[in-house]
């Protein structure tokens, strides 16, 4: 009976302790985006996200990551994220804007100051931030905070972009995110826009479907654009911000102490974030240079863009109305004077 006893309780032992990782495990967090090159800044960024929240929750949260598009594109994941099938999913503005209209501000050209400390304040700590959260929740969603993705510059192929004329008199074919207001931008710049998803960017650029393309430093390096062209132009006309978007359902069922642990991870990582892309911004340039002609535009030139492209803001308002643009275009003010 001794015999039997022990043999008993060794095997209870052995089942508490085999199932006590498993019980840990009392939430799961599925962060899903599109990026694959695991140097880029907002990459790291997700990486130690998915690592704070699974080590300073002691396991509790388990971080499933998928990155590359494993989950599908910008489309497929925010319509997981609402229905909850997906918990957090960080994307571009621009690849939310047909689920998120008020995302279409940040599709205004020109309005954003290109110093890193403002715009950090604008997007994470201003009235536009507080009224964002507010429209995020009435769709179900939490906002976790903007990140800095860079400034979209134009790449070509064959044709050096020194002045607007350049762009009109060679009607070059532009490839734009797949939304109306990229498509607005480049009509007025006397370009032919031509929406391309952006996986298969790479092959139109080698191809010659188009001529050229429009991204920050950081995606042209880890998509290797500057294999396909020869030229970038400076034009820094819009800003492409990373906002990270959890299910909020899914962040309200999780206990007090679990809901810091995810606050404080995205804190932590929006400083992470922001200085790491401050640092590899130079870096990123001289990188390019190796490969492509730089074009810096001049204060006149830089004028001519802004001007050409003044009408996409009344073209916003009207689609979205004046209350969220009004909301950022006072925090604009309000951080830069």
């Amino acid at each position: 009976m001794q015999m039997r006893f022990k043999t008993l309780a060794t095997g209870s032992l052995m089942t508490l302790l085999t199932a006590t990782p498993a019980m840990a495990q009392e939430h799961t967090m599925i962060l899903a985006h599109g990026l694959s090159d695991k140097s880029h800044p907002l990459y790291q960024t997700f990486e130690k996200i998915a690592d704070d929240i699974e080590s300073n929750s002691d396991g509790r949260i388990d971080v499933q990551h998928q990155s590359g598009g494993a989950l599908g594109g910008d489309r497929e994941l925010m319509e997981s994220l609402l229905l909850g099938d997906i918990q957090f999913v960080p994307v571009s503005t621009s690849g939310a804007v047909q689920f998120i209209p008020e995302f279409a501000v940040f599709e205004i050209p020109y309005i954003f100051p290109t110093q890193s400390e403002p715009l950090q304040t604008i997007l994470n700590d201003s009235e536009f931030t507080d009224r964002m959260k507010t429209i995020l929740t009435d769709q179900g969603l939490k906002l976790g905070g903007f990140y800095n993705g860079g400034f979209r510059q134009l790449t070509t192929s064959n044709t050096p972009v020194r002045t607007l004329e350049d762009i009109r008199d060679n009607d070059l074919r532009i490839r734009v995110p797949e939304n109306p207001y990229s498509v607005a931008i480049w009509e007025a710049l006397g370009a032919a826009p031509t929406p391309i998803s952006f996986p298969e960017l790479y092959g139109a650029l080698q191809q010659g479907v188009v001529d050229g393309q429009e991204n920050p430093y950081g995606h042209i390096l880890s998509q290797r654009f500057y294999e396909v062209q020869n030229y970038l132009t400076t034009t820094n006309h819009i800003f492409l911000a990373n906002v990270n978007l959890l299910n909020k359902q899914w962040f309200d069922s999780l206990p007090d102490d679990l809901q810091q642990v995810v606050d404080d991870a995205l804190a932590e990582a929006e400083t992470f974030q922001w200085d790491l892309q401050n640092k590899m911004l130079s870096q990123q340039r001289t990188k390019l240079e190796e490969s492509m002609e730089f074009i810096d535009l001049d204060t006149d030139e830089l004028e001519a863009f802004r001007e050409a492209t003044a009408p996409i803001e009344d073209q916003v308002r009207e689609d979205i109305g004046d209350d969220i643009v009004d909301s950022l275009m006072t925090s604009i003010e309000n951080t830069t004077n």
